[in-house]
């Protein structure tokens, strides 16, 4: 075997190294004429033992990830609850029926007074009355036709079903507190129903809605 003189190293480094390269050199020797050293199966214990430290070390790695996610989450509710202030005090139920109460009615419209109503009729009523003074021909005939068109759509049916409803809940009523409850439900329900609204228009109803506190 021929030495090639390495530099920097000791006589013991040396000496390993030539002792490394002899190794090497009789291991090849060995596998080329077929006397390589039979390979050594683990025992039952080491390989049980192996696994066993393989688990650990995975179950290890997922405690750390959980106690992260951890202390990510509680950073983040410290973080929310500094952001969001101070928490809401818990109403009762009567407190959040009144909050409800109040929030429905902040909305809807008041009902308008006698002399408002007979202020916005007669302003109507000068209106219109100018309307017809003014109206061209062609005016009157672009809405009569207009009129017509509308009455043949869907719209006049429905109306008149919702009028066959009012009054054939009036005719089922068996009592005056019974008719004023009637009379309540459909006024509200007219204010959100332009349907509705229009039934409450047509002349038998408006006569039965008047007696109720609903006239004009």
């Amino acid at each position: 075997m021929t030495y090639t003189k390495r530099t920097g190293m000791t006589e013991d480094q040396l000496r390993e190294h030539k002792r490394a390269l002899q190794e090497k050199s009789y291991r090849k020797r060995q596998d080329a004429a077929g006397k390589a050293p039979r390979k050594v199966f683990a025992t039952e214990e080491e390989r049980r033992a192996a696994h066993a430290a393989r688990q650990k070390k995975w179950f290890d790695r997922k405690k750390q990830d959980r106690e992260w996610l951890d202390q990510w989450n509680a950073y983040h509710r410290v973080r929310y609850r500094k952001l969001a202030g101070p928490p809401m005090p818990r109403l009762t139920e009567e407190e959040r029926r009144a909050r409800q109460k109040a929030y429905r009615e902040s909305y809807v419209r008041p009902d308008p007074t006698a002399a408002q109503k007979a202020k916005w009729s007669a302003r109507a009523r000068a209106r219109w009355a100018e309307y017809y003074a003014n109206e061209t021909p062609e005016q009157r005939a672009l809405r009569l036709e207009a009129k017509a068109f509308y009455r043949e759509t869907e719209v006049q049916p429905k109306v008149r079903e919702i009028v066959e409803h009012i009054k054939y809940d009036f005719a089922k009523a068996t009592s005056e507190a019974m008719k004023q409850d009637i009379a309540d439900e459909w006024a509200d329900t007219g204010m959100s129903c332009w349907l509705t609204a229009k039934g409450l228009w047509y002349y038998e109803v408006s006569q039965i809605m008047a007696r109720y506190g609903y006239g004009d």
